[in-house]
């Protein structure tokens, strides 16, 4: 059969949730404020204890994550900063979450996965969300300009940055989710 409408009740993002992981007391960053509305079910999660914060450059930005967060009734703070020179001291975060994939982020893609694993702090995990295009009749109609990068392509660079157990987590709706763990200091 074919699955034209989400089901009725099912959450919005209950699948990139899952793979984030976020938990109450979390201090989760999200590298790029085109997704406020999951930073915003982030922070709802995260909760008072904890921080979910939003870093991005882009006009409008501040804006956007505003709203995210207010739909969610949750606190997400913003910073206007690149993505390629974060204002954290090293191992403040939990877990980063890149929500557009390393095809948005261009020629800066290393640099910006750099920055995000010096954040987090040791055991931390990055969360790469990786809209690929929709399965199916929408997919047809919608297909990417360019092919997505290889899962293998996307492993090679998370190793390269430094991160470890670099895994693709799942592959679901049009949007692959990988996740690296930054290593504990030997």
């Amino acid at each position: 059969m074919l699955k034209l409408f989400r089901k009725v009740g099912e959450p919005p993002h209950q699948t990139a949730m899952a793979m984030i992981g976020a938990r109450p007391g979390n201090n989760v960053l999200f590298c790029g404020a085109n997704r406020p509305d999951l930073a915003g079910a982030v922070g709802a999660i995260t909760g008072l204890n904890g921080q979910t914060t939003v870093v991005d450059r882009q006009d409008g930005a501040a804006a956007r994550v505003a709203a995210g967060a207010a739909e969610a009734g949750a606190l997400v703070d913003f910073q206007d900063a690149p993505l390629t020179l974060l204002p954290f001291d090293t191992g403040r975060f939990d877990a980063a979450v890149i929500p557009d994939g390393l095809s948005a982020l261009g020629d800066k893609a290393g640099a910006v996965l750099a920055e995000a694993a010096r954040v987090i702090r040791p055991g931390g995990r990055l969360v790469l969300v990786d809209p690929v295009g929709r399965p199916g009749l929408f997919g047809l109609l919608r297909g990417p300009a360019t092919p997505p990068p290889s899962a293998d392509g996307i492993t090679a660079t998370l190793t390269g940055a430094g991160l470890r157990g670099v895994r693709l987590l799942a592959d679901v709706d049009g949007v692959r989710y990988f996740e690296g763990t930054k290593p504990h200091a030997s």
